[in-house]
């Protein structure tokens, strides 16, 4: 699918879309919640869909009603009974975090189950939980330190210590997965990336009943044989997706825009973007209707997104408009992701006139007058949302593959229509 995005004055109010980070880890505590749990506002997203299937095939009964899930879980459970016995495989999509975070969960199973996935998410390292799993009594056989992975349980619990340089997700599976196991569990963790999507995590299970206790984010103790419990809420509003809608009134809406269904009750690393504002001294205010943010003059600034990844291409695209030389740190966690992001900025950017430099873990977007241009989003939806900023911002961009949107904010081009830009293309 192609859009071609031109320049554009926006103006109004438009929702931010639901957090799938908070709504795959929701989903996960219903599975293992014994009982009913509903979740509204539920993403419409492919990942969320994906986290829906996973939860499925472990036994739950999910039902959806527009955006309202209902989840009858209590699993995983003494399956000698032959009540719901999950399926041999559990199928992740494209979601880093629905294969991470369920790897462990499928492995308090008694059964042998495989974790699979599709596309990017073949070529993402899972070498972690080849060490970390049998160490806590599962077995686990992954594909030279890929998916899919075989895992077999139950996880005993135990002690363990986890590398956790490339991502958080196998922490936060980790943490999900050993309430329910049968022995108390320590957990050392090593330069650990992406505290705050860790620190969801611990309130996400919170909210459900179960407690995670830690010293400095290095040491995890987790207490054995801890029931979830269902609950009936709505998932927060998307900080993530709400970056783009963000810096798109930055750039382009001098009567402002106003971002409702934003909040902090729930740790998200991308409310981080407010931070970016201050830097690029652009105007907003918060109040109880939502996040107001009017065009502005974009200072050069500095920014350090090492755990807060995500907000890269949002932010770089902000960069672009700034009237200097911004430079952006946490490169190195752009790789393995749905595309190398760091190296895509450069190709696509470059494209527009729009020169990005990475030295290390360090990237220079150096601004200049944005050309009409054909960006390829490399099947990556963060890339194909900041490659449509610049269109927004600058001049005609059309975005290939822009379809990837899916993924994450499946209404991103209607949202931004909604509010008056200019969008062509199917």
């Amino acid at each position: 699918m192609k859009k071609d995005v031109y320049p554009s004055i926006l103006k109004g109010e438009i929702k931010a879309p639901g957090s799938k980070s908070i709504a795959q880890r929701m989903v996960a505590a219903a599975l293992m919640a014994k009982g009913k749990t509903v979740l509204y506002d539920y993403p419409d997203s492919a990942d969320c869909q994906a986290a829906l299937q996973v939860a499925q095939s472990l036994g739950a009964v999910v039902t959806k009603v527009g955006n309202e899930v209902t989840i009858q879980g209590g699993f995983p459970q003494n399956f000698q009974t032959g009540i719901r016995n999950p399926k041999p495989q559990i199928f992740c999509g494209e979601s880093g975090l629905a294969s991470r975070m369920f790897t462990p969960i499928a492995a308090l199973y008694s059964e042998s189950i495989m974790v699979e996935g599709e596309g990017s998410l073949l070529t993402r390292p899972f070498t972690e939980f080849d060490a970390v799993l049998p160490a806590l009594g599962a077995e686990c056989e992954s594909t030279n330190g890929k998916l899919p992975i075989r895992v077999k349980g139950p996880i005993q619990g135990g002690k363990a210590t986890l590398d956790g340089s490339v991502s958080s997700q196998f922490l936060t599976g980790l943490l999900m997965a050993l309430p329910k196991a049968s022995t108390n569990s320590k957990i050392e963790v090593q330069n650990l990336t992406s505290i705050p999507y860790v620190k969801m995590t611990i309130e996400v299970a919170g909210l459900f009943g179960v407690e995670i206790k830690h010293s400095h984010f290095e040491t995890f103790t987790v207490k054995a044989n801890q029931s979830y419990q269902p609950l009936k809420i709505a998932v927060p509003g998307d900080w993530s997706g709400a970056a783009f809608l963000i810096v798109a009134a930055a750039i382009a809406s001098e009567e402002g825009v106003t971002i409702t269904n934003l909040s902090n009750d729930i740790t998200q690393a991308d409310s981080r973007i407010l931070e970016v504002l201050e830097k690029a001294k652009v105007h907003f205010t918060i109040d109880k209707k939502g996040l107001f943010v009017k065009q502005s003059e974009i200072e050069a600034f500095e920014f350090d997104a090492t755990d807060c990844p995500d907000l890269m291409p949002p932010v770089a695209a902000l960069a672009a408009f700034a009237n200097g030389v911004s430079t952006l740190k946490g490169a190195k966690r752009l790789v393995h992701k749905e595309s190398n992001r760091s190296k895509a900025l450069q190709e696509e950017f470059g494209k527009a006139n729009i020169r990005v430099v990475v030295r290390d873990d360090e990237m220079m977007v150096y601004p200049s007058h944005i050309r009409p241009a054909i960006l390829n989003s490399h099947n990556d939806h963060r890339i194909a949302m900041a490659a449509a900023l610049l269109g927004i911002g600058g001049d005609k961009i059309s975005v290939m593959g822009a379809a990837c949107v899916s993924k994450s904010y499946p209404d991103f081009f209607e949202a931004m229509q909604s509010i008056g830009a200019k969008i062509s293309g199917k």
